[in-house]
């Protein structure tokens, strides 16, 4: 899966977007936690 790492300034959350389908997202505080939302 490929994907990639966005920053929300106003919460500092990382969001990790599927490239293929970008309504498939994952959250967290860390990019690690991001991503592992992502693939779960």
């Amino acid at each position: 899966m490929t994907y990639r790492i966005q920053l929300d300034m106003t919460t500092q959350q990382f969001i990790a977007i599927d490239t293929q389908n970008q309504h498939h997202t994952g959250t967290g505080r860390t990019i690690e936690q991001a991503v592992a939302k992502l693939k779960a």
